[in-house]
């Protein structure tokens, strides 16, 4: 048993992270909050001890909570469709939490919430099915991702696409996903990915076909350079999020 994953530290220690997405006309369009731990409790979270995995579980439920808009002296005598501005609220979460039937029920509670307001849920998934250890398990989970889109209103979000991304985990021909983020390169990469680089050819042309086939939308995230702005801007994303835009900000 690996210690590190049940020490009192490693248990506890979560902070919760919002950042803005925006438009191409950079107008603020959504934001995502996301669940951060000082240790690597996230990182292999289908691998947590049960006791470390109920801590992840209540970091969610609470994560959810700071997403549900909260009513105002000021806001309560206003229609509830004008009390909040229309916003995209994105949430990270690791697939393995959506085995969980209380925590679907939860995100399904908080999507029918966030309508009364006009305000859409969407579930940012990290992990390719790959990184579940059986078919049987990766059956499951598609069937969870349904159930989402089946009784509520949630869109999903595929986090942390690449070039070498297999199709499989994107689940094209079933098309579950409404948006795909895609980290955009650091310094070295974007040296190399310039406007007549083949490598931005092959970047450009698996995007159009992606949106031809799916109908998603493209998210570049991790945003930090202005020339990765610049150079983002000449690839067909829809939305843009990083520190070039809006710094993460605690909750």
């Amino acid at each position: 048993m690996n210690s590190e994953k049940i020490s009192p530290a490693g248990i506890a220690e979560f902070k919760f992270l919002r950042q803005a997405i925006v438009e191409r006309n950079c107008t603020l369009w959504g934001s995502e909050t996301r669940v951060d731990s000082t240790t690597n409790l996230l990182t292999h979270a289908h691998e947590l001890h049960p006791m470390c995995r109920e801590q992840l579980q209540c970091a969610y439920r609470e994560a959810l909570q700071l997403l549900t808009p909260r009513s105002t002296n000021a806001t309560r005598k206003l229609p509830a469709a004008s009390r909040y501005p229309a916003m995209h609220k994105f949430l990270r979460i690791d697939q393995s939490a959506l085995m969980c039937p209380d925590m679907l029920k939860q995100l399904i509670q908080t999507s029918d919430t966030l309508e009364q307001y006009k305000q859409q849920l969407v579930i940012s998934v990290e992990n390719p099915l790959d990184a579940l250890p059986s078919p049987v398990e990766r059956r499951a989970m598609v069937r969870q991702l349904y159930t989402l889109k089946d009784r509520s209103g949630i869109k999903l979000a595929y986090n942390n696409y690449k070039l070498d991304t297999k199709p499989a985990d994107l689940l094209i021909e079933l098309k579950l996903y409404d948006y795909i983020k895609m980290p955009f390169p650091d310094t070295a990469i974007r040296l190399s990915l310039n406007t007549h680089s083949d490598l931005f050819n092959r970047l450009y042309d698996r995007m159009l076909e992606l949106i031809s086939v799916t109908r998603v939308s493209f998210i570049a995230d991790q945003v930090e350079f202005s020339d990765s702005a610049m150079l983002a801007k000449h690839l067909p994303f829809n939305y843009f999020q990083g520190g070039y835009y809006s710094p993460a900000e605690s909750l």
